[in-house]
């Protein structure tokens, strides 16, 4: 398993082979660890027997999400429930993407996303660039890795990072072939989509890797309500898959593989944008 962080790159081929992902809408109640457990392993079970090879839980997924939180609702990541989960994706052969607000010692905790592979390594996303509301509340990651799966090289952002072309431009340098954007937004149905939309294929179409995203749904349990929907960009930044229903789901998509150095002349039509970038110049 090759893990790179943010100041290397894969240097060696990169061919995503095909591939079934899965995207969970999920509501998560903050604090309720065991609930949430026994709801994302019924998951992981269903993408299993689907011979999924990637299934993606919402932001914060395990712990529930709220910039207003106690230390009861804080955990670290060799809590026993994080190792349940890491356990999951090794017995049931699939790499499961899932978060939780992670203890940093006497400071201010993390907004992380685990990615846990089948053969036992993982790596952890801590977010990087924190909302307005998040601010004073967690602490900023430092690093933005990407991991070689048996099937793809792939990244993450989270939630409102969408917005930050910059994060996917590392992803994508140091080999990202498909990135995952879990959220807990209180956006959900058209105006979920329509957000998605302004951004998402652009994220997708300039640099040339597939996008998927997945939100949390329904009440955390005090009070804030996320709005759900999940949704797939294709190298294009065309959606491929949405589900804007409103309701908890596991939407099971299937991609197919593509090999970057495939050796083939671009024209206009078919131009890689990212490869044509001058940044010694930025």
């Amino acid at each position: 398993m090759l893990i790179i962080w943010a100041d290397e790159k894969i240097t060696e081929m990169m061919l995503l082979k095909n591939l079934k992902l899965a995207l969970v809408q999920m509501r998560s109640i903050l604090g309720d660890l065991h609930a949430n457990l026994e709801k994302m392993m019924t998951f992981v079970d269903r993408a299993a027997e689907e011979k999924t090879d990637i299934i993606c839980f919402p932001e914060m997924s395990l712990t529930g999400y709220s910039s207003e939180y106690g230390p009861e609702d804080v955990i670290s990541d060799d809590d026993p429930v994080v190792e349940t989960v890491r356990n999951a994706a090794c017995k049931k052969d699939i790499a499961v993407i899932f978060g939780f607000m992670e203890k940093n010692g006497e400071d201010l905790p993390y907004l992380t996303q685990l990615i846990a592979c089948p053969d036992g390594t993982y790596v952890k996303y801590r977010k990087t660039h924190l909302g307005t509301r998040e601010e004073g509340c967690f602490t900023c990651g430092g690093s933005i890795p990407v991991i070689r799966t048996k099937n793809a090289i792939i990244g993450v952002a989270l939630c409102w990072e969408a917005h930050i072309p910059d994060i996917f431009s590392v992803l994508r340098r140091n080999g990202a072939e498909l990135i995952f954007i879990p959220h807990a937004s209180n956006l959900g149905g058209e105006r979920r989509k329509e957000t998605w939309m302004r951004y998402l294929p652009a994220r997708a179409w300039d640099n040339d890797v597939y996008v998927a995203a997945c939100n949390s749904i329904g009440d955390n349990g005090r009070g804030s309500v996320s709005g759900g929907g999940t949704i797939v960009m294709n190298r294009r930044g065309i959606a491929i898959f949405e589900n804007f229903n409103g309701t908890e789901s596991l939407d099971i998509v299937e991609l197919e593989g593509f090999d970057r150095d495939d050796g083939l002349s671009y024209d206009m039509c078919n131009i890689k944008y990212f490869q044509r970038r001058r940044p010694e110049l930025y």
